[in-house]
């Protein structure tokens, strides 16, 4: 799951083009957390994977859905 999560949260911030501290900056989280989220080493609190969903214009359970599909958020 966190190699589905990571790679849909790196996929959707590419997409929008910014950087791992631009976006955190956005989310209100350290870059450095957002890269380790999107190398899947980060045990990711709800609030945080919230945080994050928002961020990329989606909800958090569709981070986690290894069949959604993989359009952009």
């Amino acid at each position: 799951m966190s190699k589905t999560l990571a790679r849909r949260v790196r996929e959707g911030r590419e997409v929008m083009g910014l950087s791992t501290y631009r976006f955190g900056l956005m989310v209100g989280l350290c870059g450095t957390t957002i890269r380790k989220l999107e190398q899947g080493d980060a045990n990711v609190r709800l609030d945080t994977l919230e945080r994050v969903a928002s961020g990329l214009g989606t909800e958090a359970w569709l981070l986690l859905r290894r069949d959604a599909p993989r359009e952009p958020m």
